[in-house]
């Protein structure tokens, strides 16, 4: 949020953060900010300054970048762990069949050998199954990172209504002081534009209004309701 007239609706968006759990709160200019609408939420949420927008979306962009290199690497190790299981799953095999060969001539009986290579074999695909299994969850949250965007609210000829809209897992989501909205910069930088529908012969709602409204779009659509 942009904090250039220390906007006393800060206080309520920082409550409402809270309230859906949001990551982080980011605010842009002076940190002097009225914190009565917060409720002492601030004290617990992980709050953010920033002297600039285009400081905060380069820095949000940047820990994008960094989770989604972690992620790679990681996939890359699970994928390597594979690999050297694979090579060492042959070689036992291998060995295993030697001593079946070995068994034979002796005229001693390979049950026993047999079940164990059936154990191994059990083991090895189970953890087969466990590697694709995480390799699946990475490949998803990188395609997520990946999907990620800036967000603007605000209604301005272009924007797209909230209701159509398919908010991404991952966004930042950025609301303009009251009055003014959002400076020309923060829309420049924004990639989608988003605003709220309204139908009354006031159309604008105060900026802790869309901040709850905005982020309970996002709840609505990728928040399992809790019992």
């Amino acid at each position: 949020m942009e904090n250039w007239t220390h906007d006393f609706n800060i206080g309520s968006m920082v409550r409402t953060a809270n309230a859906f759990q949001a990551k982080r709160v980011h605010i842009v200019g002076p940190h002097k900010w009225n914190r009565k609408g917060a409720l002492m939420t601030e004290l617990y949420q992980h709050v953010e300054n920033h002297p600039s927008i285009t400081e905060l979306v380069e820095c949000w962009k940047l820990r994008i970048a960094g989770e989604i290199a972690a992620a790679q690497s990681q996939a890359s190790a699970i994928a390597l762990h594979m690999h050297e299981n694979a090579k060492s799953g042959h070689s036992t095999g291998t060995n295993d069949a030697a001593s079946l060969n070995e068994g034979r001539a002796t005229e001693c009986a390979p049950s026993g050998n047999s079940m164990d290579i059936s154990t191994a074999c059990g083991a090895e695909n189970g953890n087969k199954l466990a590697y694709m299994t995480q390799l699946a969850a990475i490949d998803q949250r990188i395609a997520e990172l990946k999907a990620a965007r800036v967000i603007a609210l605000d209604i301005i000829p272009g924007a797209v209504p909230m209701e159509t809209y398919r908010f991404p897992k991952r966004c930042l989501m950025l609301f303009g002081a009251e009055g003014p909205g959002l400076s020309e910069k923060a829309l420049e930088l924004a990639d989608d534009v988003v605003y709220i529908s309204q139908f009354g012969s006031v159309r604008s709602i105060n900026a802790g209004a869309a901040a709850a409204v905005s982020m309970h779009a996002w709840i609505a659509q990728h928040a399992a309701p809790q019992s």
